[in-house]
């Protein structure tokens, strides 16, 4: 059986006591493994310590803060669009965070919405010479405006969206 690495020449008792040492030596070679493994889980735990950086701080005084906050933009609607976009199971402070975040961005337009159109009617008024109009008299943070389609254009164009009216209503 030479398959088996032994020599041919060997006598059954040196194959034994052959036997009986690698047994030996690998008893030994476990216990030297064990105590490594031991030696490496305390080293393991010692765990370095990393200061806090103020972008962590700020992360989490957000994160926080945001739990008690209720957007405008519902976290159900919020949490629906993105898993209908492939996003699977979400956490839910990154939901609140995309729900702050889309009604930022909504009230942004909405916002240079609203400067078009001071922009807009000023600009009339004084091309058309018309100042004694009892609207005119009115204060201007009394004044009511109306969220129009012209105003809506350049307010998201200024965005990166481009929005144009369906022929069948032109």
């Amino acid at each position: 059986m030479a398959s088996d690495g032994e020599d041919m020449n060997m006598t059954p008792t040196e194959s034994e006591v052959s036997a009986a040492e690698t047994e030996n030596e690998s008893e030994d070679n476990l216990h030297i493994d064990a105590q490594s493994d031991e030696e490496t889980d305390e080293e393991s735990l010692e765990v370095e310590e990393v200061p806090v950086t103020s972008e962590e701080v700020e992360m989490d005084e957000l994160l926080t803060q945001l739990e008690d906050y209720a957007p405008t933009m519902p976290d159900a609607l919020t949490l629906s669009i993105m898993q209908g976009c492939g996003f699977g199971a979400v956490d839910p402070r990154i939901v609140r965070i995309v729900s702050v975040c889309a009604q930022k961005f909504i009230s942004d337009i909405a916002n240079d919405a609203l400067q078009h159109c001071k922009t807009r009617t000023t600009n009339i008024q004084h091309s058309s010479g018309h100042s004694s109009n009892k609207v005119d008299k009115k204060n201007p943070k009394d004044r009511k405006y109306t969220l129009a389609m012209e105003d809506l254009l350049p307010a998201l164009a200024d965005h990166g969206i481009t929005m144009r009216k369906p022929q069948y209503f032109v």
